[in-house]
């Protein structure tokens, strides 16, 4: 019984060590431009479409996908590492599938949202990426079509967030 014991003992500490070398870890791993970035401040996308929310909601969802991940910590104040600037440019819906009886009534609808975006320096205000985003959401033509076309931007909204904030993680 001592024997097995020992032998656990001095086993405990090996297994711990291959385990945690798996190549886990907590958080994304930053791109080779932000790797000395600790802190990120997100500011509020200028909104060039025709949609009034537009902008807030990118510029939420993509603060909750990066405090969600936890590579970054969020920053309101002008002293964080690197800042997210962007811009919704364009909002367009497209038909998708049409009614068997009438072609030109909508059944299914596709809204089209895309971004473009920089990431700058906190300090020095040099730009250390550039980029875009565009997704699709489809939504159908039943009921309220207003409550249908806002879901569908709150959801491209998050979609546009998760492909920026994983260019902010993974590089």
């Amino acid at each position: 019984m001592n024997r097995i014991r020992t032998v656990l003992k001095l086993l405990l500490p090996v297994l711990c060590l291959l385990a945690g070398s798996c190549g886990y870890q907590l958080g994304g791993t930053k791109p080779p431009k932000l790797e000395f970035a600790q802190t990120v401040k997100v500011d509020l996308f200028a909104n060039n479409s025709l949609e009034p929310r537009a902008a807030t909601l990118v510029t939420g969802a993509l603060a909750d996908e990066l405090q969600r991940d936890g590579t970054y910590r969020l920053s309101s104040r002008g002293n964080a590492d690197i800042r997210v600037q962007g811009e919704v440019y364009s909002i367009s819906f497209d038909q998708l599938r049409s009614s068997r009886e009438d072609t030109y009534k909508s059944s299914e609808l596709g809204l089209r949202l895309s971004v473009k975006y920089r990431v700058l320096d906190g300090r020095t205000g040099k730009v250390l990426y550039e980029g875009s985003a565009e997704e699709v959401s489809q939504f159908f033509d039943v009921g309220n079509i207003q409550t249908a076309r806002t879901n569908a931007l709150s959801y491209a909204a998050r979609l546009v967030a998760t492909s920026i904030a994983e260019m902010l993680t993974n590089g």
